[in-house]
C-alpha cells in the first residue's frame, strides 16, 4: 500500500481514551503489526487540547507520555502546535518529550501538500 497520514490530536487529557486510542492507531499504522505495510509515513500533530497531554501534571500523563515515546522512538514524527505550547507554559515539557513545536498551520499545509491524508481524534 502506499500513502501518507497525519494523525491530529486536538482532545486533551479529560478525553484520555480518545486520545490514547489514536496515538495507538498512529503507531500501529506505523509499525503495520498485522504482517503487511499500510502506509509510507505517518506523523502526528498536538493542536488544540492535545498540546496539554504533555503536562506532567494532568491526569493519565504516565500513560500518554509513555506512547508519544513509543512513536518517537518507532521513527514517527510528532509535532506540536508552539503557540499553544508557549502559551500553556508547555515548551520545555514538549521538547523534553523529543517533540519538535511547529507552527501549526505551517505544518498542516505542508502536510497537505505532500499528499498526506488528515485523520482526528
Amino acid at each position: 500500500m502506499t500513502g501518507k497520514m497525519l494523525f491530529v490530536i486536538t482532545s486533551g487529557p479529560e478525553e484520555v481514551n480518545k486520545v490514547s486510542w489514536g496515538l495507538r492507531m498512529a503507531l500501529n499504522v506505523h509499525t503495520h503489526p498485522y504482517g503487511e505495510r499500510l502506509v509510507d509515513e505517518v506523523k502526528v500533530l498536538l493542536f488544540c487540547g492535545g498540546v496539554q497531554i504533555v503536562d506532567p501534571g494532568t491526569p493519565h500523563y504516565e500513560e500518554l507520555s509513555k506512547r508519544l515515546r513509543d512513536l518517537r522512538d518507532a521513527g514517527v514524527e510528532v509535532a506540536s502546535c508552539m503557540s499553544i505550547a508557549i502559551r500553556l507554559g508547555l515548551e520545555e515539557e514538549t521538547r523534553s518529550l523529543g517533540i519538535e513545536c511547529v507552527h501549526a498551520s505551517v505544518y498542516v499545509a505542508q502536510s497537505v501538500s505532500e499528499g498526506f491524508t488528515i485523520m482526528t481524534f
